[in-house]
Parts: structure tokens; C-alpha cells; sequence
């Protein structure tokens, strides 16, 4: 994948190993706006741990398991967006992103989620994307609302983080109904 130019601000360019450092530079400068809501924040303490994540989901991309991009905002290292747990058999995966708080509230990952629908569902040849977010969430649960991802389930105390379990959300898109809102 080459770099997906968004529009003139945003694009998604493939995750390298090269990004460790200004990613784990953003993840440090965002620790309080990331950590109520991503449990893996406080084991990415060096750029050594954000390399070793890099190294891992690469991996996984080369097996077709995951499928990861860096966004990039006016040149700059926003956040990051991927599909994971893909599933060649149901043809399906998971959405996954964050963005540094400087560039929230701009329409940044709405852009990028539509931008990665049409990577998923051309591309990759998926038929389902799956986008969980905790209930209490309400930035990323209205990124997957204005994308009309559909609200599958609620379900009671299915994320540990920061020391209890909240309540999280599933919400869904097929390939038929990205379809049909594209054609309409």
C-alpha cells in the first residue's frame, strides 16, 4: 500500500518501523488522553516497546492477520488506525485506532475510518468490519455512529482497564451496507 492521501491534511501511510519514535513520542505526550481508554498504554514506556509492537503487527500483516496504517496530519504523525484479527475464512475483522488530542474533534479519524471501509472492502475483500469501544467512550463511539456502523451489543463489564472492568459497546458495517450508502 502506498501512501492514501484523505484529502489535502490527512492521509494513512503504511506503519514502518521507522515510525517507532514519533509514535511513541505522541503516546507519551497523550499518556492522560489515551489511558482512560486503551489498556495497553501504560506497557509503552520506550521507543523500544513501541518498535517491538511495529515488529509484531508487521508480522501479523504478512500473514494477513492485521492490517495497520499510520495517520498523518499536515506531515505529522496523528495516531494510528488498523484492522486486526482479521479472518480470511469469515472474511471479517476488527477496527482499532487513536489519535493524539491535538487532532481530535476534527474530523480526522471519521475520514480515516471511511478511508480504511473502502481499503477493507475492495482490498482486502472483507465483508465485515466489527469497531468496539468502551461505553463511556463517546468520541469513538460516535466515530463508528457517523460512519452508521450498526449498535450490535452492549456488553457488562467486558474490559479490564485502569484497575476495574467497564461496560463496552459492538458496533458493525457489511460490505452490502457500505454499498448501499456509497450508491445512494
Amino acid at each position: 500500500m502506498f501512501i492514501n492521501i484523505i484529502d489535502k491534511h490527512i492521509s494513512l501511510k503504511p506503519t514502518e518501523l521507522a515510525d517507532a519514535e514519533p509514535l511513541f513520542d505522541l503516546v507519551a505526550a497523550n499518556r492522560t488522553h489515551l489511558k482512560p481508554w486503551l489498556p495497553w498504554v501504560d506497557q509503552m514506556m520506550t521507543v523500544a516497546d513501541e518498535r517491538q509492537f511495529i515488529e509484531t503487527m508487521l508480522t501479523k500483516q504478512a500473514q494477513g492477520t492485521v492490517f495497520m496504517t499510520t495517520i498523518v496530519v499536515d506531515g505529522e504523525v496523528a495516531g494510528m488506525l488498523d484492522i486486526h484479527n482479521i479472518s480470511n475464512v469469515n472474511k471479517n475483522g476488527e477496527i482499532g485506532y487513536w489519535l493524539g488530542q491535538a487532532f481530535v474533534g476534527q474530523g480526522v479519524m471519521t475520514k480515516s475510518v471511511e478511508r480504511l471501509e473502502e481499503l477493507a472492502f475492495t482490498e482486502l475483500d472483507l465483508h465485515k468490519l466489527s469497531l468496539g469501544a468502551m461505553v463511556a467512550n463517546q468520541a469513538s463511539r460516535h466515530v463508528a455512529e457517523r460512519r452508521h456502523y450498526h449498535l450490535d451489543a452492549t456488553l457488562p463489564e467486558n474490559i479490564y482497564i485502569n484497575g476495574k472492568f467497564e461496560d463496552e459497546v459492538f458496533y458493525s458495517l457489511t460490505v452490502d451496507q457500505w454499498s448501499k450508502r456509497r450508491d445512494s
